[in-house]
């Protein structure tokens, strides 16, 4: 699906939803996230060709590959606590709302601190200290 097809089951999507959403708000809400996930299954082809250009890219620099699987869960929790949060606020539930957005920064925390650990390490090497275990 290219960038217009996917325009314009926005479009669509979202003046159904908008139509309906004063008449039966529980359709409109499934409107707009049928339509959401029509667009994200569509371009997972486009995901999973730049996840693979980027590992080749990556195992040609000689990085180290669990850093780059580390970005990129970090990345799919971003998507998807995004995702979660927008439809969650769309349906009037903002409390729930922000406690996803909490979740989400909490995880991606924990995800990502063998990469601040690593990072941490480089530093103290560079300032010619030792870091301690």
């Amino acid at each position: 699906m290219n960038i217009v097809s996917i325009c314009a089951l926005a479009i669509v999507s979202s003046v159904l939803s908008i139509a309906l959403k004063r008449h039966n708000q529980e359709l409109s809400i499934l409107i707009s996230i049928g339509a959401a996930i029509i667009i994200l299954l569509s371009v997972i082809e486009y995901i999973l060709s730049s996840i693979d250009s980027v590992s080749s890219i990556l195992a040609k620099a000689n990085i180290n590959s669990a850093y780059v699987t580390i970005l990129l869960k970090v990345m799919g929790i971003c998507f998807l606590t995004e995702f979660t949060c927008d439809y969650t606020k769309e349906a009037g539930l903002v409390a729930l709302s922000g406690n996803i957005a909490l979740a989400g920064k909490i995880i991606i925390l924990i995800t990502s601190l063998p990469m601040f650990s690593e990072v941490l390490n480089i530093v103290v090497k560079l300032s010619g200290g030792e870091l301690s275990d």
